[in-house]
């Protein structure tokens, strides 16, 4: 814990900006990588907002897919775990782990949804293939 504690004021992701949650959790580049591949994903025109509040609420907007299709839904929660995750990684393990990063977000996206909305897909290659 020492460790992350010199650095409170550099981001642990990019180490250029400070770290508060606007920055970690939205402009970032790791965090602005994730949001761009969801986007892409999602065939969507997205400006990111200023704050992680106006994300959620502006999100709301971007899916209007139907029932069937509200894994969308999961994208911020999953994007911001993933970010968190990483960002302790790098803190506390000094571990770099930035070529998993996406992997590991989709995979966590699959698992949510496999729980709670797609029931009848069972592998992540047909999850992203459907997405």
């Amino acid at each position: 814990m020492e460790k992350c504690e010199k650095q409170l004021s550099k981001c642990y992701m990019c180490g250029q900006k400070a770290e508060v949650n606007g920055h970690l959790f939205l402009h970032c580049k790791i965090a602005t990588d994730l949001w761009n591949m969801f986007v892409c994903i999602l065939r969507v025109n997205w400006t990111m907002p200023r704050t992680t509040f106006e994300v959620l609420t502006h999100w709301q907007g971007i899916g209007k897919r139907g029932s069937k299709e509200d894994w969308w839904k999961n994208i911020p929660a999953c994007i911001w775990w993933t970010l968190w995750k990483e960002r302790n990684d790098r803190c506390y393990e000094e571990k770099v782990s930035y070529t998993e990063k996406i992997m590991r977000c989709l995979s966590l996206l699959f698992f949510w949804c496999k729980q709670n909305l797609v029931g009848e897909v069972d592998s992540l290659a047909k999850f992203t293939a459907q997405l």
